[in-house]
């Protein structure tokens, strides 16, 4: 067993004892405060511990400067090197964006596609393709440019969670100290950290969404028209965003909204602009969806593209009624408790490290305590609560609460869960409040216990992360196609190794800057109808080797270095160059 499994272990405890000390002193709390109605929550934790020492203005932004600090280095620093190598789907959208940016055109021949289907089924969604575009204008290609968003974004993030905890609880002697611990744990958060740091499309999410949420809550606070439309817009840009948001977006904003009006929060002519603002913007991909899921026919001009998928994923994503629904519907349920608690060990680890998983295993139990606390702010409501505390609150609930039934309604992944995190967050540091205003003592322990862990979680990612997720990113073989494309130029076939990868076609394209015109010119598919097309070849590229490697002397070979152990001592005539973890043989 490692340190930190016997670590998360005792955590874990920890934060159990934790919490229930909270609950024993909150409980006796409660019955000295029968009979008084002076007592606010607040007052509450002032009474039994004595009074609160609110942090100064100044001294909560130095140390959230420090915070943002922290949150950048853990999202800049190596940031082409770790994890080393490209993802398929990250060369993916950086291929697609290049093709746009440099010829006009995505890799499927279609001119400035509303929705790139990339793979055929989508699998890369516009937003982050699009915004990528934008970048390569302006600074060209290469890995870290292809990073920078998600890192920039994930640093926005950061900084965009305080000023959330901070409107949410600015009524409190404790606000300055509740939303600088939840900035501090987002900021060190092991799947923010590790989102931040690769170009999935559903890696911008969490700052897609957070706006979008903190636009409604000011909407509410301030009772402006213009906060909600531009909410409404931003919840827009997140369906552009992520194929989940189809289902969580729409899902969430029916139950806010209702909620928000019968509370009075919303008017009817509010939800109208904001409804209009809303399908403006989402107008152009809501036509996409029709022309896939509809019948409507495919809009194809020379200037922009509203064009079909080549295959669907629904039945591979969605629960479908039959034999065996059930049983599914169970198994996902599972798969998302594991996913709260212990960690799904089956996840791909581009998206957790062994032993820390996504939010630290040990946080679940302030988790749901936090998430207990929500669900009984939404259904039971206090006297002294305003109507615009229950409906920010209520943002909340609904949108965990939209989270659990898409999660249960798929096949989950962390990345199709990956608008569930952001409000788990929020519940953990509600979690924190809670026992916060109840044992003070704690509180400042479980700063210690999620320190302690963050310090062992940032030695083990920069130190072994790419080790561990090579599998995944696939380093140096992208460096390995470009030195044979250089040896090869357009006259001489390459024959690139398919040992311990996954669609090198993909980071061959990226890494070479294929042309997009002559790749849709000359791609062979192993299947062109297949859920996700992977090209047997292109161009003078074949993947795959011959089953007499050499036999074609003119030919350039990447081969894997335990397949150049395999094949022996070269003839005379032959080069071998070794590139990473890859030998180019050529004559």
């Amino acid at each position: 067993m490692r340190i930190i499994d016997i670590y998360n272990c005792i955590a874990t405890a920890a934060c159990v004892l934790m919490g229930a000390a909270a609950f024993v002193v909150s409980g006796k709390e409660h019955k000295r405060a029968v009979g008084s109605t002076d007592l606010t929550s607040d007052n509450k934790a002032k009474t039994s511990q004595g009074p609160a020492r609110a942090l100064s203005k100044q001294a909560t932004y130095i140390i959230l400067g420090v915070i943002l600090v922290i949150a950048a280095f853990l999202r800049l620093w190596k940031l082409g090197s770790i994890p080393l190598g490209l993802a398929p789907d990250e060369a993916s959208i950086g291929y697609d964006a290049y093709a746009i940016a440099k010829f006009g055109v995505d890799r499927n021949g279609y001119a400035y596609p509303v929705y790139p289907i990339t793979w055929g089924p989508g699998g890369g969604s516009p937003l982050l393709i699009y915004l990528n575009v934008l970048t390569i204008k302006l600074f060209g290609t290469g890995i870290v440019k292809l990073r920078m968003i998600p890192a920039f974004c994930g640093i926005l993030t950061v900084v965009l969670f305080f000023f959330i905890l901070k409107e949410l609880t600015k009524k409190n002697t404790y606000s300055n100290e509740i939303s600088l611990f939840g900035t501090a744990f987002l900021a060190v958060c092991p799947w923010h950290v590790i989102l931040s740091r690769w170009s999935l499309d559903s890696n911008i999410m969490p700052f897609t969404l957070g706006l979008a949420i903190y636009l409604f809550m000011l909407g509410i606070k301030r009772n402006s028209t213009l906060f909600y439309c531009l909410s409404a817009g931003m919840y827009s840009i997140c369906m552009y965003s992520y194929g989940s948001a189809t289902i969580v977006v729409p899902l969430h904003l029916l139950l806010i909204c209702i909620i928000c009006i019968r509370k009075k929060t919303l008017s009817i002519k509010q939800l109208i602009a904001a409804g209009v603002t809303f399908m403006v913007i989402f107008a152009p991909l809501f036509v996409f969806y029709a022309v896939n899921y509809l019948g409507l026919p495919e809009i194809i001009t020379e200037h922009f593209c509203v064009n079909k998928f080549t295959a669907s994923r629904t039945g591979e994503v969605f629960l479908t009624p039959g034999p065996g629904f059930f049983g599914q519907l169970l198994e996902n349920a599972k798969t998302l408790l594991i996913a709260l608690t212990i960690g799904d060990k089956n996840e791909m680890l581009c998206h957790f490290y062994p032993g820390y998983w996504m939010l630290y295993v040990f946080t679940f139990p302030i988790v749901f305590i936090g998430i207990a606390i929500g669900i009984k702010e939404l259904f039971t409501r206090d006297e002294t609560e305003s109507n615009i505390t229950y409906s920010i609150n209520a943002l909340w609930s609904t949108v965990l609460i939209a989270c659990f039934i898409m999660a249960i309604a798929i096949k989950a992944d962390a990345s199709r869960m990956v608008m569930m995190y952001l409000p788990l967050i929020f519940y953990f540091v509600k979690g924190a409040e809670y026992i916060y205003k109840n044992v003070r003592k704690c509180f400042y322990a479980l700063c210690v216990v999620v320190l302690l862990a963050a310090i062992s979680f940032s030695k083990d990612y920069f130190t072994d992360f790419s080790n561990k997720a090579a599998d995944v990113f696939m380093p140096t073989y992208g460096d390995a196609m470009v030195r044979a494309y250089e040896i090869a130029g357009d006259d001489r076939t390459v024959y690139s190794t398919y040992d311990g990868l996954s669609s090198p076609f993909m980071l061959a394209l990226y890494y070479t800057e294929y042309s997009p015109v002559d790749f849709h010119n000359t791609v062979v598919y192993k299947d062109p109808e297949d859920e996700f097309r992977v090209a047997a070849s292109y161009g003078n590229f074949v993947f795959g080797l011959p089953e007499d490697v050499l036999t074609d002397d003119v030919a350039v070979y990447v081969l894997s270095s335990s397949e150049k152990e395999a094949l022996g001592e070269l003839p005379s005539a032959y080069k071998a160059e070794q590139v990473g973890g890859y030998v180019i043989i050529y004559k």
